[in-house]
């Protein structure tokens, strides 16, 4: 077929221009000879010829035609409208712009060239590659097209090679083409079957005959240091693993001899060669870690990891087994049952993405281990990935087997069984180390029965608080932080239930209705320990609230140590005041706990329990020479035996005792003033009658008022709005009866630390901790002093009295016995007793001053309040004032 005009010169030259751009080895060049460049020049000439015989057989319309937008237009309208619309956006602006002097030549080209017209691709033949695929070939139909059929194979004019391609009867694709190109330029590929063959050798970790892993080069070192354990210095010593570092392939191919391996193979062998590197990690983490003692966890997860490697060698063994048989096929076999790089790529890239995530996994378990590791394992499932999700959860369920096991067992049994310390609640090393006590690894439980525990004599608050701990970096991340201390918790008290309340029964009860429990089942998880949980926490309660009568004991705490029971506390006083007024070395113990008894026996202390009054006893403490008895006499109440001491520790027993010390002295400044007040309200009408002894009395009075103002309106602070009001609360909790063992220890402990702090008229910074308490206790003592002095001062007018009656006797001539004292001495013995009594009285009403004064600006609003009742009429603000007065 003939072309039925030939074509113009601007059509020519833009054809010209196309054929460049394809095919850059025709264009034209400076330096070469006249007979290359006529070659050259031919082949465009006939390379321009066959272009535009294809866009006249497709149809084409003249190159001067402005119908050729309209035409491209109608045949994208054919198929989608959208292009149609794109198409039309395109060609206005190349219209208005400057990119193309001449758009139409251009876009008749590619019309000449395009899929969209069917009736023209079936009568033109295939020329590029993307059009070169199952379609016949097609005779020469031009004698144009001639001359390149008979072109040497060695010139480099692809687009010939393609044309010949495209004749010989059955498509092929573009590698298939791009292979015959190079095979025609002596250039031909390395055989696919022994890549193969290769890369499964390195999917199984092992380095091919042409492919092999490539080595990082070992670091140099000094060749004069030991590497041994001899001598020398441990410097630039190989590390582990820096000797085995797998960082890329080597081929061991000489491509002008063996063939030629493309780029984009060379990338797929390294993609697929990662395989191999991951498969290395994994195995030999498990063989060092499978049959070692490193925890039940790591067990764990190597069972799970040579599981998967099973599954991952029965894939081997089918591509093997594919490949084999693809070799031994018809050379007429399918194309789709052919086992090639890029298939191997893609049927194991579901496995490589397992292997990435069994290779992280590993890593993490490195350094991790147990609760931690599980913890680790399940941040992957955060992924974004369905498949690594879903295979995050099956690792979980296999490797979170041992720690479910142990939590079972902690939640249900109260047994710490953990040899590996996996478990986020551990023994507490200080104490499992102690002479006799148990193993580190894990509990006696029921193997070793209770003969092996030595608990009767051991603080149960200590063991409660110590025996184990709660170690926040193994709670995994599927259970939050109070969640793991509701678990802590629980087991916490199911192991005091056994072995300090003696109630194994109980527990082996609730072990027989414990549940399996496991990761797919979260939800049930969570309710199963809010059932352990509250089940453990009722029952522990119940134990302490009925059959050890907790409250019993915390009553007779208020009742006896805080002195509530006020006619106990009256007649105690009675009895030991002559006892205790002596020096503390004439003090015998069986004495004080004679007058004890003595007081329970006359006071309503008798009807309480017996098991609550064999605990009250007397005892001496520690004392110095010179000291009284009122300074080292105690009460105590013994709660030395489990599980009582559990919330009645040793620290709340001193808290106590420093209340009753307090109390006690404030009880010991009441009996006296009580008895110096009636000895002064009594004697000084007796006596005012004396000469010059009306003012004394009656500012001892005065000052004996003020003092008992002071004494009572301390007391009443201190029982009725510290005692009842913080005993109130506790009361309130208990009857609740919420919570855990935890919960009653805290309760109990702020009832007693604010009780203390209160009492003692604490403050809240350090350094103001005892100002006011050593105010306190500095008025008590000149109170003292002070009914010291009008004891003085009494003796002093019984004695005048004494001497005026005999001197009056000797007057009316009766007879008496002679006498020492005379007048100028016994007006210097009153003088130095006035100035006793009102030094007492100035030193007590300054110290009251002073408490007012710091406690008016208490950050505690009841002790504020104390200093508005002591200070209520404003004298003591007065006195204040007054004495700035007198300062100035």
């Amino acid at each position: 077929m003939s072309r039925s005009r030939p074509p113009s010169q601007s059509h020519k030259s833009h054809l010209e221009t196309l054929i460049y751009a394809v095919v850059p080895d025709l264009a034209p060049k400076r330096a070469s000879s006249t007979t290359d460049e006529a070659a050259r020049r031919e082949r465009v000439r006939e390379l321009v010829d066959v272009c535009d015989e294809l866009l006249q057989r497709r149809g084409s319309a003249p190159l001067d035609v402005g119908a050729l937008p309209e035409q491209a237009r109608l045949l994208l309208g054919r198929t989608d409208a959208d292009k149609a619309l794109r198409f039309n956006g395109t060609w206005s602006k190349l219209e208005r712009g400057k990119t193309l002097a001449s758009p139409g030549p251009h876009l008749q080209f590619l019309l000449g060239l395009s899929k969209i017209s069917q009736a023209a691709a079936r009568a033109a033949p295939a020329v590029f590659p993307a059009h070169a695929q199952a379609q016949p070939a097609q005779p020469a139909a031009s004698s144009s097209r001639r001359p390149l059929e008979g072109v040497a194979p060695n010139v480099p004019v692809p687009g010939a090679v393609w044309l010949a391609a495209s004749t010989s009867g059955k498509g092929k694709s573009k590698a298939e083409m791009l292979r015959a190109w190079r095979t025609s330029q002596s250039r031909p590929p390395f055989p696919d079957a022994l890549l193969l063959r290769d890369t499964l050798y390195l999917l199984q970790g092992i380095d091919g005959r042409y492919v092999r892993f490539a080595v990082r080069p070992p670091k140099q070192h000094n060749p004069y240091l030991a590497l041994t354990d001899g001598a020398g210095f441990p410097i630039n010593r190989p590390q582990d693993g820096d000797e085995d570092e797998v960082v890329g392939i080597d081929l061991a191919i000489d491509e002008a001899k063996d063939g030629y391996i493309t780029e984009p193979t060379k990338t797929l062998l390294v993609q697929i060669s990662e395989m191999g590197v991951l498969y290395r990690k994994v195995t030999d983490f498990v063989k060092r870690h499978a049959a070692s003692a490193t925890g039940m966890v790591i067990q764990s997860l190597c069972h799970f990891l040579h599981h998967e490697l099973s599954s991952y060698h029965r894939l081997l063994a089918v591509l093997e087994a594919q490949m084999s048989a693809a070799s031994e096929g018809e050379p007429s076999q399918a194309e789709s049952s052919k086992l090639t790089l890029m298939r191997l790529g893609l049927w194991t890239e579901e496995m490589r993405l397992k292997l990435r995530l069994m290779v992280a996994i590993v890593d993490d378990a490195k350094t991790t281990r147990g609760g931690a590791l599980v913890s680790k394992i399940h941040a992957h499932t955060s992924h974004g990935d369905p498949l690594v999700r879903k295979f995050t959860d099956q690792i979980l369920e296999e490797v979170s087997k041992p720690f479910f096991l142990t939590l079972q067992r902690w939640i249900f049994s109260g047994e710490l069984h953990d040899p590996y310390k996996e478990f986020f609640v551990q023994l507490n090393p200080e104490t499992s180390s102690t002479p006799g006590r148990t193993s580190p690894h894990h509990d006696a439980g029921f193997e070793s029965g209770l003969a092996g525990l030595d608990i009767g004599g051991e603080d149960a608050g200590a063991v409660w608080e110590t025996k184990y701990v709660f170690v926040k970096g193994m709670v995994p991340g599927f259970v939050s932080e109070d969640f793991g201390k509701k678990i802590f918790s629980t087991g916490r008290s199911l192991n005091f239930i056994r072995y300090n309340c003696y109630d194994s029964e109980w527990i082996t009860t609730q072990t027989h209705m414990a549940t399996a429990l496991k990761y797919s089942d979260l939800a049930g998880l969570e309710r199963s320990i809010d059932d352990a949980y509250s089940g453990a926490s009722k029952r522990l309660l119940e134990i302490f609230y009925d059959k050890y009568n907790l409250m019993d004991h915390l009553r007779a705490l208020k009742s006896y140590l805080m002195l509530g029971a006020g006619d106990f506390a009256e007649l105690l006083m009675e009895a030991l005041a002559p006892r205790l007024s002596k020096p503390a070395i004439s003090l015998y113990r069986h004495h004080l706990t004679s007058d004890l008894e003595s007081a329970i026996r006359a006071s309503n202390a008798q009807y309480d329990s017996p098991d609550v009054l064999r605990r009250l006893d007397a005892r001496i403490l520690e004392f110095t020479h010179g000291e009284l008895g009122w300074d080292c006499f105690a009460l105590e109440y013994r709660v030395d035996e489990a599980p009582l001491n559990a919330v009645l520790d040793a620290k709340s027993m001193d808290g106590y005792e420093r209340v009753f010390h307090h109390l006690w002295h404030l009880k010991r400044v009441e009996s006296s003033l009580t008895q110096g007040w009636m000895r002064v309200t009594s004697g000084s009408r007796t006596f005012e009658r004396l000469p010059g002894l009306d003012n004394d009395w009656h500012h001892c009075r005065v000052v004996q008022a003020e003092m008992v103002h002071f004494l009572r309106q301390l007391q009443a602070y201190v029982q009725l709005e510290v005692v009842e009001c913080s005993w109130q609360a506790l009361v309130e909790f208990t009857a609740q009866r919420a919570g855990d063992l935890d919960a009653l220890i805290a309760a109990h402990r702020a009832y007693l630390d604010r009780v203390v702090r209160k009492a003692l008229l604490m403050g809240a910074r350090r350094e103001r901790d005892e100002t006011l308490l050593d105010l306190v206790r500095e008025a008590l003592d000149y109170i003292l002093q002070f009914k010291a002095a009008a004891d003085d001062l009494y003796g002093w007018s019984l004695a005048e009295a004494t001497r005026l009656d005999r001197g009056r006797d000797a007057e009316r001539g009766l007879y008496t016995d002679p006498t020492t004292d005379d007048a100028p001495r016994s007006a210097a013995a009153l003088e130095a007793i006035r100035g006793r009594v009102r030094a007492c009285a100035l030193a007590f009403q300054d110290r009251v001053v002073g408490l007012c004064r710091e406690a008016g600006t208490h950050a505690d609003l009841d002790i504020r309040f104390l200093a508005i009742r002591v200070a209520f009429n404003g004298h003591y603000a007065l006195r204040r004032t007054t004495k700035k007065a007198d300062k100035k």
